[in-house]
């Protein structure tokens, strides 16, 4: 079908059957592949990194729309009813997130109740994980504030190592904020007598002054959760949706739309739908280029789209066929019910290691998240919708106690639905209350990397302190927003050729002293910290949380400057950023002949493959460099590590320590003199 066929139905007003329905073609199809991509990424985040971008499309759909809605009301009414507005958007939204809240709080307390039957303690595994912070979780919920719970309070890096039951909200909140103060701005525009054309402008810019304050908001080698998820610094695609709907508004008030136009915007929506798949191909979550034009330029290839199939409802039609208006009908629940399902099966089926599940997994959770949304759908979400609040609660209890025609209540009807339903409502409350009350205050990594900097603390000898001309060397962890989906997954450097049965049992020389090596290393070496003391008395280690190849390099380099720099150097870096090959070249001209350890780090992260590299071909420029290689070891066995994909869990603690001891023989019996 060509763009000629499809644009002549856009001459005229535009006002098509479907727009003066309240139904615009093709935009349910676009909710459909926005869900689908959201779902994708975080169910098999190797086969779609960028398939976050789907949050974008909602956010430029609910900017168009509801700009659309109240403009369409003004026109219709003369005026715009906040309070209808409003409730609207409650009967929309509310309904099913309680009902999520509720009903996975409660299984997660099943969880904790099959772990308490079986004695084991519930503080410290995965299911307890599940619960801490849970009450914050569900007040954000309530309040629709999960975004700035996530910037503000209550998420440390440890903290975001275990899956967060209600992490996806954040999304919603955005949108729900949205809500409650663009219908002021809309009436801005009325009071002050501004041109449909100039709104599109002031929308426009506003969308422009959010991506400026993401990419200039984005930290330098930090984590880039608080651009991510802040309204102000995430608001862009909402404000190009607006935009796009006072720009149509203007166009359907001109006497004669340009059909060139219209040709233009259907070719733009083909194009869009290119750059929406490429995106979603190829864009990693912690890219910088990501937060800097790259989520703007999949907001404005959203809005060509909708700009393509207001312009052609024949192309809205293509996008609504088969199953994609039935799953965009049900995209809400989708959305809703698609990662706290993934993540309670995860824990269950998988001990909580949400990048590293099951096909077994996916497959249930797809086939649950489905059955939940259209159950919702069907008896929550739409008898609300069309009927209200008290309308759906009568009709509730009309259902509880029928009557017969003589308007006798049918009395073992009435035992049995209401036993029925109060039963599981009661049961549902009493079981999330009770697991709110239980809820662990810490996760097990957070317990891991306490204990780990107190060992930290110990290996230190007071005389060699950091002092305060000294790079900081923390020991505790600081806090740092979680990420409310679940990066971008890219795939490791290809190991070397594990070594033989010949190779392994020869022992290259005994294991230095601890009191001889210096490890400087990251939240993996600091919650590998008392294992490694333990296995290496007198062994001195400095780690921290979030810690960068280049500051462990300026650490080692204030000691050598100090002469408080041990015999044998180990490096376990590279976790948490990109490792320069001048940072490599600046700590071994610092250390001088001394025999350096580099671990190669292990994790889910964009740049950690290029942190592998240049480890690995730090080994080949310099003699007196020894891999010890933590990757290979991961890889052969990803279960030894906990439900972040990075941290080490107890029997990968003790196979961590191994490959540090191995590479500081293979340093002992290098031949530096």
């Amino acid at each position: 079908m060509s763009i000629q066929e499809l644009a002549p139905e856009t001459a005229r007003t535009h006002e098509t059957r479907a727009v003066r329905s309240g139904r615009i073609a093709g935009l349910d199809g676009l909710r459909a592949v926005a869900v689908l991509l959201v779902v994708a990424y975080h169910f098999a985040p190797r086969a779609l990194p960028g398939g976050y971008v789907g949050v974008d499309i909602f956010f430029v759909l609910s900017g168009f729309l509801i700009t659309s809605i109240l403009l369409k009301e003004r026109a219709e009414r003369g005026a715009i009813s906040l309070r209808r507005f409003w409730l609207h958007r409650a009967r929309r939204l509310v309904p099913a997130l309680a009902a999520l809240v509720a009903v996975c709080v409660a299984a997660v307390a099943i969880g904790v109740v099959y772990l308490q039957l079986r004695g084991q303690p519930v503080n410290g595994s995965p299911w307890g994980d599940l619960l801490v912070g849970v009450g914050a979780q569900i007040a954000a919920a309530a309040t629709f504030t999960s975004n700035w719970l996530t910037v503000a309070v209550g998420q440390s890096y440890a903290a975001a190592g275990s899956p967060h039951l209600f992490g996806n909200l954040w999304s919603l909140a955005v949108e729900e904020q949205f809500y409650l103060l663009w219908p002021l701005a809309v009436l801005g525009v009325f009071t002050l007598g501004m041109a449909m054309r100039r709104a599109a402008a002031a929308a426009a810019t506003l969308a422009l002054a959010s991506a400026v304050a993401m990419a200039l908001l984005l930290p330098v080698d930090g984590d880039p959760t608080r651009v991510y998820v802040g309204t102000d610094t995430h608001a862009f695609g909402l404000m190009i949706g607006a935009a796009l709907a006072f720009w149509w508004r203007h166009r359907q008030d001109r006497p004669e739309p340009s059909r060139r136009v219209a040709r233009a915007g259907i070719a733009a929506g083909g194009a869009g739908l290119v750059a929406i798949a490429l995106i979603a191909g190829f864009m990693p979550w912690d890219a910088p280029w990501t937060y800097r034009g790259g989520l703007l330029l999949a907001s404005i290839a959203t809005a060509a789209v909708i700009l393509a199939v207001v312009e052609a409802p024949r192309l809205g039609g293509l996008l609504d066929a088969g199953p994609m208006r039935w799953i965009g009908e049900r995209s809400y629940g989708i959305y809703l019910w698609h990662w706290p399902v993934f993540v309670i099966l995860a824990t269950g089926f998988d001990g909580g290691r949400i990048r590293m599940v099951s096909g077994a997994t996916v497959v249930l959770a797809s086939i649950v998240t489905v059955i939940a949304a259209t159950i919702s759908y069907r008896w929550l979400e739409l008898p609300v919708r069309r009927e209200g609040f008290r309308r759906s609660a009568r009709r509730l209890v009309d259902w509880l106690y029928p009557v017969s025609d003589t308007r006798e209540v049918i009395q073992a009807a009435r035992r049995r639905r209401a036993g029925l339903f109060g039963g599981t409502v009661a049961a549902v409350i009493a079981l999330a209350g009770s697991a709110v009350a239980a809820a662990p205050a810490k996760t097990s990594l957070e317990l891991q990397l306490e204990e780990g900097a107190r060992s930290v603390e110990a290996s230190v000898p007071a005389a060699e302190a950091p002092t305060e001309q000294a790079p900081p060397a923390a020991t505790s962890a600081p806090v740092s927003p979680a990420v409310p989906v679940v990066p971008a997954v890219e795939a490791s450097a290809a190991p070397e050729p594990s070594p033989t049965a010949t190779e392994a049992q020869a022992a290259p020389a005994a294991l230095p002293s601890g009191s001889a090596v210096m490890m400087v290393g990251d939240s993996v070496t600091l919650g590998s910290a008392g294992a490694l003391t333990d296995a290496m008395p007198g062994l001195r280690v400095e780690a921290a949380v979030g810690k960068q190849f280049s500051v462990g390099v300026d650490r080692i380099d204030w000691l050598a400057r100090n002469d408080r720099l041990r015999p044998y150097v180990v490096l376990a870096l590279g976790t948490n950023g990109t490792v320069r090959d001048a940072d490599i070249d600046r700590l071994m001209a610092t250390v001088g002949d001394r025999p350096v350890v580099l671990v190669t780090p292990y994790g889910d992260r964009s740049w950690m493959p290029g942190a592998q590299k240049a480890i690995r071909a730090a080994a080949e420029r310099y003699d007196t460099v020894v891999i010890a290689d933590w990757q290979r070891v991961v890889e052969a066995d990803t279960s030894i590590l906990g439900p972040d994909g990075i941290h080490p869990r107890a029997s990968g603690v003790d196979l961590f320590v191994g490959v540090v001891e191995r590479g500081l023989r293979d340093a002992a019996a290098l031949d530096v003199g």
